[in-house]
């Protein structure tokens, strides 16, 4: 072989190879990309839909996140270990949150006291979380008449989806200044410091809601304790949406705790992932508040809409949607 043709061959076997390998490791990320979609596909499956119609909030996407106190919905052990006699049958909502996707600034994430006060104007008055009970297309119709929110999707979770989440997240950590305990949710922190829980307890310190320090000896009911449980369900969340931010995490979270979900119909793997991303970037900066209100000191908590509770929830109303008029 002549002098030009060995140069030619020299350069052109490398450039041979070099495409070979990027052959190779174009087919390889398309095997594991194609390999996610599929999980997330099935994931996506296993997640049961809800027959909801949504008013839309007329923006960025707004999504309802309910968790559920239902007891019927539970199997086996789990029923046996909730149970509670003096509840009542049905469901209701232990948590509600308001996730803002977009907009102006970062996504925001807001709790809504399950115990605001609804439903007057409308010869229906009753707390926020009770309109879970005439299923969720009541909940969504609640917050458009009563509180002009329009929500464009809507996610509910039952006490076992945290327990499997927070697990296969790999537990959470939270702070205590002394012993603290809630006989009512099983929360038994004895020792001041960083606990990190796993998923059952996870879930006692966000229902917690009669929480008790220990004073000079004796258990004596928290001063500071949120008769919302949303400080404590946010920590929790904010932990989850930065567990999630890992690929593998968040397929593992997600496989886990799909059947324990429930999700409108128009909730598809696209519109879940944007909800998971929102979430990330909601905590991430810091853009998660608790509505205030006017809370009544009443044997069976209620709370009252005043001009905080107004302004907490403008940037979530809708034009879909007009607000029943209340003085303040």
């Amino acid at each position: 072989m002549s002098g030009p043709r060995r140069a030619v061959a020299r350069i052109t076997a490398p450039r041979s190879r070099a495409r070979r390998v990027v052959a190779v490791l174009t087919v390889v990320v398309l095997a594991v990309v194609g390999g996610l979609l599929a999980d997330a596909l099935v994931m996506v499956h296993r997640i049961p839909t809800i027959a909801v119609r949504v008013p839309t909030s007329g923006g960025s996407p707004v999504f309802l996140l309910l968790a559920s106190d239902s007891r019927q919905r539970l199997e086996g052990a789990d029923r046996q270990r909730y149970a509670d006699p003096v509840q009542a049958e049905g469901e209701r909502a232990d948590l509600i949150y308001l996730l803002r996707t977009g907009g102006p600034g970062a996504p925001a994430l807001v709790s809504v006291p399950r115990d605001l006060f609804v439903g007057s104007l409308q010869h229906d008055p009753h707390r926020l979380g009770m309109s879970l009970q005439q299923g969720p297309q009541a909940m969504v119709d609640t917050l458009c008449r009563d509180l002009g929110v329009g929500v464009d999707h809507v996610v509910i979770a039952d006490f076992p989806g945290l327990i499997d989440a927070v697990d296969a997240a790999g537990g959470v950590s939270v702070t205590t200044s002394g012993p603290l305990r809630d006989l009512g949710s099983g929360l038994s922190l004895l020792a001041a410091g960083t606990h990190h829980l796993d998923g059952a307890q996870a879930l006692a310190w966000v229902r917690s809601r009669h929480p008790e320090v220990r004073r000079a000896g004796a258990w004596v009911p928290d001063p500071s304790a949120d008769p919302t449980r949303s400080s404590h369900a946010t920590q929790v969340l904010g932990q989850l949406a930065a567990a999630a931010a890992d690929p593998v995490t968040a397929q593992r979270m997600a496989l886990s705790a799909a059947p324990r979900l429930r999700r409108d119909e128009g909730s598809s793997l696209a519109v879940l992932a944007g909800l998971l991303w929102a979430l990330h970037e909601a905590a991430g900066a810091g853009h998660v508040a608790t509505v205030p209100a006017r809370f009544a000191p009443t044997e069976v908590p209620v709370a009252f809409m005043d001009r905080r509770t107004q302004a907490a929830l403008a940037p979530f109303r809708s034009a879909t949607c007009t607000p029943a008029r209340r003085s303040s």
